[in-house]
């Protein structure tokens, strides 16, 4: 017999959960409600749920067990997971179709004009043939950003239309650059612009915005610091392993087991493994 790790660890769910719930009109968009309350929500039939009181709404604080319903377990564990991150000081936030990313877990590097982040990219699952109460699937990405901030007038010819995230001050976290001035920063975010300081945020940076502001060697240098190409300009062999096991590295970093509201906790298992029958 032979194993398959997967990029999965097991978690396991220990005490009950609470959220908050209130009730949801037949009419209520969930997308509208969560930027009007400024937090993520799970929506059933006839209820809204939330990891924080809402404001200006009737909301109760319910308590069930891990097993009772998986769609709001999964939604609790999210909402534990990133304010973790968050409250031991590093970047967090939510993706697309459930997913998380977290930066400032490993130790970042600068290149050229640019810095460096490992970024842990991680979404929560219940999968039958895992005997886990939940799995949390993970790979890991470098995020590239100007190292200097939208305050410098060379980094502002570049942003109108790329994404800019905030490195101290008020603000978004993140959002795209409407227009950019010495005095202000007009990013777009979930529909509404906001004013901000130029000096609180960089630009985060693809393979094209390297190549119009520093040219196509420095991208390549990028792509050597992470872990993209060799040295010698050659596609990394060994690329997939080295992110299983940063991706791993970063999991086991972010602290656990990781408290939830209410009672309950989660705790970081093993990597899951499938078994393999040898054919003969």
């Amino acid at each position: 017999m032979a194993a398959l790790f997967l990029n999965a660890y097991s978690v396991s769910f220990e005490g009950g959960i609470s959220l908050w719930r209130s009730a949801r009109p037949e009419d209520e968009d969930k997308r509208a409600l969560e930027h009007e309350l400024g937090m993520a929500l799970w929506v059933d039939r006839d209820a809204v749920w939330s990891a924080r009181r809402p404001d200006g709404r009737d909301a109760t604080l319910e308590s069930f067990a891990p097993s009772q319903s998986r769609g709001r377990t999964m939604f609790a564990a999210r909402e534990g997971l990133v304010s973790h991150a968050r409250d031991s000081g590093r970047d967090a936030w939510f993706g697309r179709a459930g997913e998380m990313s977290f930066v400032g877990l490993l130790a970042q590097q600068e290149t050229d004009e640019f810095v460096l982040e490992p970024q842990l990219v991680a979404r929560f699952a219940q999968e039958a043939y895992v005997e886990a109460d939940a799995v949390i699937v993970v790979r890991a990405r470098t995020r590239w950003r100007s190292a200097r901030t939208l305050a410098e007038p060379d980094l502002q010819r570049l942003a109108r239309g790329e994404r800019a995230v905030r490195l101290g001050g008020d603000g978004p976290r993140r959002g795209l650059v409407d227009s950019v001035t010495p005095d202000e920063l007009h990013l777009r975010v979930a529909g509404a612009t906001e004013v901000v300081a130029p000096e609180n945020y960089s630009l985060v940076a693809g393979a094209r915005l390297v190549v119009a502001w520093r040219g196509p060697t420095v991208l390549r240098e990028l792509q050597v610091a992470s872990g993209v190409l060799t040295i010698s300009n050659r596609r990394n062999r060994y690329a997939v392993k080295d992110r299983f096991q940063t991706a791993g590295r970063m999991l086991r970093a972010l602290g656990w087991p990781v408290a939830l509201v209410g009672e309950g906790q989660m705790e970081l298992g093993s990597p899951v493994a499938v078994q393999l029958e040898d054919a003969a």
